[in-house]
């Protein structure tokens, strides 16, 4: 198989568990990029979030962020974005406020992070990062996913079974390894994403390979031509993977990529 386009997602699978990118991985993704191979984030972060581990690499990648909601080419032109419903959208941010979640919700032009508190870096957050305490006001008429840190508070979740019908939910992690729900439009994962990105890169699903570790990852499992779960994956996720690598901090992703 000519491996053209491979697909990865960010937390738990590219970063380890301090949320950084290993110089052995590293030199692997470029030694790739050197050689044709184009490399895609492929997370449920935001679009803004998802290119940032690879511009000091000096990398210019497409991205496939929000859960398979947000597909951009490599100069940043979109390829796909599937929003929320705007009903949703207003749901969802009363219901952040009122159950005091923490949560951030991605948008085209970046993402509120909602919290309790202000964090410390708040004064210092980037453009596309407006941290807040409630969402009240917060322009989310292009919401395209949200995140979700699960806590005390989880049980509210069960009121978004009502939008079961419009609505994705699926399991996710960050780079603290606090697990989190993804939340999308039903359309919107990242099979979906994969598969948009190739149509619009010219290049055969079978010639992409992708990898993961959480619940998240399965549909672009489904559709690339070579999957690989992260050996920190749950069962379910390794199971369903034509192969398994190591752990994030034993650097899988470079094991794995090496190996091909």
């Amino acid at each position: 198989m000519a491996h053209r386009l491979i697909a990865i997602d960010l937390d738990g699978t590219l970063l380890n568990s301090a949320g950084r990118l290993s110089q052995r991985t590293a030199d692997v993704l470029r030694k790739l990029a050197r050689s044709g191979v184009v490399i895609a984030p492929a997370t449920a972060r935001w679009y803004q979030a998802a290119v940032q581990p690879f511009a000091p690499l000096g990398l210019s990648t497409p991205a496939i962020s929000a859960g398979g909601a947000d597909v951009r080419a490599q100069d940043g032109r979109v390829v796909l974005q599937t929003p929320l419903p705007p009903a949703f959208a207003a749901f969802i941010a009363d219901l952040a406020d009122r159950a005091g979640w923490t949560a951030t919700l991605s948008t085209p032009s970046g993402a509120f992070r909602r919290s309790n508190e202000l964090p410390p870096w708040a004064a210092h957050a980037p453009g596309w990062l407006k941290p807040v305490t409630t969402l009240a006001g917060a322009d989310l008429d292009e919401l395209l996913s949200v995140l979700v840190e699960l806590g005390d508070s989880s049980d509210e979740l069960a009121g978004l079974s009502a939008w079961d019908e419009q609505i994705a939910v699926r399991s996710a992690r960050a780079f603290n390894g606090n697990q989190l729900v993804n939340v999308t439009a039903r359309a919107a994962d990242k099979g979906a994403g994969l598969r948009a990105l190739c149509a619009a890169l010219d290049i055969r699903l079978q010639d992409t390979v992708a990898i993961g570790d959480d619940e998240v990852d399965l549909p672009m499992f489904e559709a690339a031509g070579l999957s690989i779960a992260m050996g920190n994956a749950g069962a379910t996720v390794r199971a369903a993977a034509d192969m398994v690598t190591g752990s994030a901090d034993e650097d899988g992703v470079a094991t794995a990529l090496l190996g091909l």
